[in-house]
């Protein structure tokens, strides 16, 4: 890159960095309750590290200053790495019990640890990493366990005992409305 200014590869690596900055807000918003958008994220966030390193390395006059900014970058980017991975095993995904199907989507049922039995309904669509994942009904700690199916392509329906819970489907998106928390049993 002899040819090319300083000025201009720090302008570049500046527009990389604010496009994946507003990537990684995209992903952040989640507007397609992507199952895996956690992890898409974090790595958005641990690129745009690596590319704001770079860029200031890169402003950076030679000698101390520019090892430096390497030094606190790599700091940076380890710190985000190791907050990533506390996070990732404080997450538990609980234990599949039953599941309804539907025109390529699924309503699976989550058991929560066997200690404390709390039970939640998700609604899932797809495979792989784009697999969409909403949450449909999250229960309270020692209530029964729900049956879920669709009533319609629009509509689905959580049971946990005399208890029913409607909810509307948004197709492309996968949006719940609304999503039910009960706090307490019954209804």
């Amino acid at each position: 890159m002899r040819g090319v200014s300083r000025l201009r590869r720090v302008v570049v690596l500046l527009l990389c960095v604010v496009v994946v900055a507003v990537l990684a807000g995209v992903s952040l918003a989640d507007p397609f309750h992507l199952r895996q958008a956690r992890w898409f994220t974090s790595g958005l966030i641990a690129f745009g590290l690596i590319l704001l390193t770079v860029m200031l390395a890169t402003a950076a006059p030679r000698g101390p200053l520019r090892w430096v900014t390497l030094v606190v970058g790599a700091a940076a980017v380890l710190g985000w790495a190791a907050f990533v991975y506390g996070a990732s095993t404080l997450t538990a995904g609980g234990k599949q019990v039953a599941e309804a199907d539907d025109a390529g989507r699924r309503l699976v049922t989550l058991q929560g640890s066997p200690e404390a039995p709390a039970y939640a309904v998700v609604l899932r669509s797809g495979g792989g990493p784009f697999e969409q994942e909403s949450l449909v009904y999250q229960g309270p700690t020692g209530a029964p366990a729900p049956t879920a199916r669709f009533v319609d392509p629009a509509t689905v329906e959580v049971a946990v005992g005399t208890c029913h819970y409607r909810s509307g489907v948004e197709a492309v998106t996968l949006a719940v409305e609304p999503v039910h928390r009960p706090l307490v049993l019954g209804c």
